[in-house]
This record gives C-alpha cells, structure tokens and sequence, in this order.
C-alpha cells in the first residue's frame, strides 16, 4: 500500500477553503424569481405573525378557570372576523381555526373534547391556560 500524507488538522482545512473562495455578486430579482436562492443581506419582518392570538384549533374559546363544567355558546368567531364582544366569565364562544381569540379567553378546548348540547357545551377536564392558542408574533416578530 501506497504512504499517504497526513490528514489535514480541521483547521487548515476550512483554511485551504476559505483561500480558494470568494462570495458570490448579489443581485435583486423578484419573488417569483427567488426560489432557491439565498438573501444577501438580513430580511426582517414588517409585522407580527400572527397578529393576533389566534385559535390553533377549531373548537371553542373559554376562560381556563371556567373549566371543566357546561357553558353557553354565545357567539360563533370565524377565521377573518373577530368576535363582537370580549369573552366573559361562566361563558363560551365557538371559534375556528385561525380566528382571533377573543379578549376574556385564554385557552381554546377542540371540538372534540366536548359534548354540545342545545347552545351548551360540557367540558369533562379543566383546560390549561394558554392551549391550543397561536399567541401573536409566536411565529414572526416586527422587526
């Protein structure tokens, strides 16, 4: 068998590299052209995603201190409009996936997890504060 040189050190690797290279010229293209590529410089979000606390789930918003027990249905919240009113004590509101949460809730229990009857729904186990709840800017913060 042929004598082989020593194996570089990682070190003078990455430095043999980084002596051959050299970065690649920018240039601005537009979205539809940008897949693939890579940004040159930062990118920073305009706004917070999601803007609002916003329902993971469909199902229903509630006060997690409400739970478990059998509360009314006052309002259904669909995905692009916000509930007339704030969530108060004792009381339910049916949201779907994507809608804001309404102020006074904090925790969304999925359909599944209830039994509705005549505008009512009764909840079998005490729902943590903060479930099933997108909260604003979770994904992107301004900025």
């Amino acid at each position: 068998m042929p004598d082989l040189p020593p194996l570089l050190s990682l070190e003078e690797a990455q430095r043999r590299i980084l002596d051959r290279v050299a970065p690649l010229a920018t240039e601005q293209v537009g979205l539809t052209e940008a897949a693939g590529r890579i940004v040159a410089e930062a990118a920073s979000a305009r706004v917070d995603l999601p803007p609002f606390d916003s329902s993971a789930m469909d199902g229903f918003a509630v006060r997690s201190e409400d739970t478990p027990g059998r509360l009314p249905v006052l309002e259904r919240i669909a995905a692009g409009r916000p509930a007339s009113r704030p969530l108060g004590a004792g009381e339910a509101m049916g949201i779907a996936t994507g809608a804001a949460v309404p102020d006074g809730a904090d925790a969304v229990i999925p359909l599944e997890e209830v039994v509705e009857e005549d505008n009512d729904i009764e909840i079998g186990a005490r729902v943590e504060a903060g479930a099933h709840i997108r909260p604003r800017g979770g994904d992107l913060r301004d900025g």
